[in-house]
């Protein structure tokens, strides 16, 4: 298996967070430190980035092509050319450096489930509450019916995709997709999922 990790200098919402440090070094190295046993590419924009990863023996930093720089690329666009570039056919594992708890017994575990047939597996945690929908004409419940109280623990289990990892075979990647047609949801909860994607979510992981 490979680690692909897409990583850009500038930052939407949150900004430079790819650079800030979290106890002791920038965020983006809190990742890669994880993958001591994979070989890993980075996919990025950054000088900066392009020059530090050198000093990992497992880390290939190669520089986005101009054609796929910008916040409106695609991460499967980039993973694509990844794949196509390095001819990879082994299983990638995709993740993101805004995920710094992520924990790589996770993985591992993952990559295991990969042996049994899937094709691809992607990360999710659990909602079980009463959920509703906004509509123009009001609001509409989405998995309970008002007029009949239930227990929350009785309600649908739903599933969120957290973009904590992905992990695929190439070939999945012919649908334009990083899941396939036969995926693995693999559940990771909170504080692991926590995904820094706004201000609020760095407040929170500086102060765990």
């Amino acid at each position: 298996m490979v680690v692909f990790i897409p990583i850009k200098e500038e930052s939407q919402r949150v900004v430079g967070k790819n650079f800030r440090e979290y106890k002791g070094k920038p965020l983006w190295k809190h990742c890669v430190d994880k993958f001591v046993d994979y070989q890993v590419f980075i996919d990025t924009d950054s000088d900066i980035i392009l020059d530090e990863a050198e000093e990992y023996e497992n880390v290939r930093a190669y520089e986005r092509l101009d054609y796929l720089k910008g916040h409106e690329t695609s991460v499967v666009d980039l993973i694509k050319n990844f794949v196509d570039i390095y001819q990879i056919e082994d299983i990638v594992c995709q993740v993101h450096t805004t995920s710094p708890l992520l924990e790589i017994k996770h993985i591992k575990e993952a990559e295991q489930h990969m042996k049994l047939g899937f094709d691809s597996i992607f990360s999710v945690d659990t909602i079980q509450d009463r959920l509703w929908r906004k509509e123009d004409y009001g609001i509409s419940p989405i998995n309970h019916n008002p007029l009949k109280l239930e227990q929350t623990q009785d309600l649908p289990v739903y599933y969120r995709e957290n973009s904590y990892f992905y992990m695929f075979r190439p070939d999945v990647l012919d649908t334009d997709n990083r899941i396939g047609k036969s995926p693995l949801m693999f559940e990771v909860e909170w504080p692991y999922n926590m995904d820094i994607d706004t201000e609020e979510d760095w407040n929170k992981l500086i102060s765990l």
